[in-house]
């Protein structure tokens, strides 16, 4: 089902949008720290979009533009989306611009070190933003790698990106652990399991968090379809059903940016969006999940 059908209102999208750039420039996306490193993202970035990942460089562009235009920064890539990236990077001098999260999933270290050389190579960059372990078959022994990297300058930050509950486990051990950087898991109001250990746990040890799944793979589309957008969720600056899941996860201080993927620029401009404004308060979270829970 097209996601136009389900997008609530874009007014506050499209007025930030009709500013001039010297006033545009003054309202900045919320941004939040990388505990272990003191730097700071913008709080919504993007995944793995078809765009990226089918090597659509004019549709990839065009949402680059919009990523940019709003201050994100934050990216999720994979082998084949990094040569789109690194295309933009060049063509519009956005090496620093742009925080691109590199995913290793081989069981082969020499395959997995020609890879980041060739990530390296790419981006044009000399050490990598973050390398994420992406679904783990030898956790302690890729783990090992990713760390020798990082002590190498091969990458300034190291993380695993992995969404469901069978690795919540894995994830509270390397928590525990203290070697990481960044962990990547799904949160939503849809799977709200790991706000209830993994969320405060990643606070607590400063470890950064990255949140995917927010719209639980479109499964939170259907569900609002037809419904009007209370008029309370104005009271945290929330324009769209989009806005209201992010937002959502957003207002946990141990989210440091949710990922978005879409391929139409005004979606993503909407999803950017909440990055925006006030965030729900305790007490308006609970009414969210009732909302939700109703339909």
């Amino acid at each position: 089902m097209d996601r136009r059908s389900f997008v609530q209102g874009t007014a506050g999208t499209v007025a930030l949008l009709s500013l001039s750039p010297a006033i545009r420039a003054t309202v900045r996306m919320r941004a939040r720290k990388i505990p272990s490193s003191g730097e700071t993202l913008p709080v919504v970035g993007f995944g793995q979009s078809p765009s990226f990942r089918e090597g659509d460089y004019d549709s990839a562009r065009r949402l680059l533009d919009v990523l940019l235009e709003k201050g994100g920064r934050f990216i999720d890539t994979g082998a084949r989306s990094q040569l789109v990236h690194g295309r933009y990077m060049q063509e519009n001098d956005a090496h620093e611009k742009l925080f691109l999260a590199a995913n290793m999933r081989t069981e082969s270290e020499q395959e997995d070190l020609a890879y980041l050389r060739k990530s390296l190579e790419i981006q044009g960059k000399k050490s990598l933003d973050l390398v994420q372990l992406q679904r783990p078959v030898d956790f302690d022994g890729q783990w090992r790698r990713l760390r020798r990297w990082k002590e190498m300058g091969l990458t300034r930050h190291i993380g695993i990106a992995v969404s469901g509950e069978r690795y919540f486990p894995m994830i509270e051990s390397l928590l525990q652990s203290g070697t990481a950087d960044f962990v990547q898991f799904n949160y939503s109001m849809l799977e709200p399991e790991s706000g209830e250990r993994l969320l405060p746990m990643a606070r607590d040890k400063g470890v950064a968090v990255v949140i995917n799944r927010p719209f639980v793979n479109g499964r939170y589309f259907p569900l609002i379809s037809d419904k009007k957008l209370p008029e309370w969720a104005a009271e945290f600056d929330c324009d769209s059903w989009a806005q209201f899941s992010l937002k959502y996860i957003l207002a946990n201080p141990a989210v440091t940016c949710v990922l978005t993927e879409t391929t139409k620029p005004h979606h993503a401009a909407d999803n950017l969006s909440a990055g925006f404004g006030r965030l729900p308060d305790d007490k308006t979270l609970l009414r969210m999940i009732e909302l939700i829970q109703s339909f």
